[in-house]
């Protein structure tokens, strides 16, 4: 009997040995784990904490505005948005043909028997041949004149080689026989379009025809990428839009005619967005230019990991130019010391728990640079958090337990 107390009392004493042990340790760890906790970034309320725009606090700078994707901030953003078009060039007229400063000309002159500039000698009959007179091939000058033989100077510049033939003919009938003539554009030098793609660029002369985008690119060889990660720009004076290749090859109004001096760009994926928080893989994944929105760059990271995702805390951190920005915020901003040339760092927040989000984010353009940042829930945190505490104290308590055994 009395070694069964004993070992009662015993059993007694280990019990209560492992609840000062696990209170304890869960004491000690209640007090490091909040600062110690592994976290792949700021919580949904991290973020909101540091809107600056709402705030007095004087570390503003280092700051950000949190904007929610609602249906106004899609307004906004759809008046500030890029053109990804290139019909802006529609309503400028096409290249001609007319001939221009450093085109060279190619002139031939006929003259029917019997010649009498030309020169040729009569038959028994009182009849002679034609004489032909080709001209060696000529530049047009800075003062945009040609010299032509017999009519000296003529200006041919901003003129089609027709107008420039019947002019010669005309001024050639008062001293030759029915003339005829022919002026060819031998060389192309004042209407080329550059095209560039991948380091190397091709000079593409243009025609009467009337080429187009899609000409150019041909030019250079096609695209050896994909369709849909190539961009196409064309830089026409100040003007410079962008539009993905494959809207180019859909939508016939994209593929404008081209003009002289214009520059025409193929960009393989150019641009590029960073995935962060609690996605599948944090990762940096290129597009091409105007091409991508948030529900593809969603799906692009492989969506949001069910376990650890805040649905509610879906962000788009990036800068924005202040004058983009709404009225009442841009005063804000003004208020603290920026001026209108000045960026703003902004994060965008998406709650993809409201059924009209998914809407939205098919309509939210990614822009270069962007990060796209998912953050963790609140529950688990708190799944971390119990792992972290649990898991030593479980260990402890094995060792308490071999310990009286």
């Amino acid at each position: 009997m009395k070694g069964l107390r004993v070992c009662q009392l015993r059993n007694i004493f280990m019990a209560k040995a492992k609840v000062l042990i696990f209170n304890s340790v869960l004491a000690s760890l209640l007090l490091s784990a909040c600062g110690s906790m592994p976290s792949t970034g700021p919580s949904s309320s991290d973020v909101i904490k540091v809107d600056s725009a709402e705030t007095n606090d004087q570390n503003w700078q280092s700051k950000v505005m949190v904007v929610d994707v609602d249906d106004a901030t899609m307004q906004n953003l759809s008046l500030s948005a890029p053109s990804y078009s290139l019909r802006e060039f529609h309503s400028q007229a096409a290249y001609t043909g007319a001939v221009q400063v450093g085109d060279v000309l190619d002139i031939t002159i006929w003259e029917s028997p019997p010649a009498v500039l030309l020169g040729g000698a009569l038959n028994s009959a009182g009849s002679g041949n034609a004489q032909t007179l080709r001209l060696p091939e000529q530049m047009v000058n800075q003062s945009g004149r040609i010299s032509v033989p017999f009519i000296g100077a003529v200006n041919v510049s901003g003129k089609q080689p027709e107008v420039i033939q019947n002019e010669i003919k005309s001024r050639l009938k008062r001293m030759a026989n029915q003339p005829q003539v022919m002026v060819r554009l031998a060389q192309n030098n004042s209407a080329n379009v550059s095209v560039i793609q991948a380091g190397k660029s091709v000079r593409m002369p243009l025609t009467a025809r009337g080429e187009r985008v899609l000409d150019a690119v041909a030019a250079a060889g096609g695209v050896a990428e994909r369709v849909q990660d190539v961009s196409v720009q064309l830089t026409r004076g100040e003007l410079v839009r962008t539009v993905p290749f494959e809207r180019l090859l859909a939508d016939g109004r994209e593929n404008v005619l081209l003009h002289s001096h214009d520059v025409v760009t193929l960009l393989s994926k150019p641009m590029s967005f960073t995935a962060l928080g609690a996605v599948a893989k944090p990762q940096q994944i290129g597009f091409a230019q105007g091409n991508m929105s948030l529900s593809q760059a969603l799906g692009q990271m492989g969506g949001l990991l069910d376990r650890r995702s805040d649905a509610k805390g879906v962000f788009v951190f990036r800068y924005e130019p202040l004058a983009e920005l709404p009225m009442v915020k841009q005063e804000q901003w003004l208020a603290k010391g920026y001026d209108r040339q000045a960026l703003i760092p902004v994060a965008y927040r998406v709650n993809l728990l409201d059924v009209g989000s998914l809407l939205r984010i098919q309509r939210f353009e990614v822009k270069n640079k962007d990060i796209v940042y998912v953050a963790n829930a609140p529950l688990s945190e708190f799944q971390k958090f119990m792992q972290i505490i649990f898991s030593p104290v479980i260990g402890g308590v094995s060792s308490v337990d071999n310990i009286g055994n």
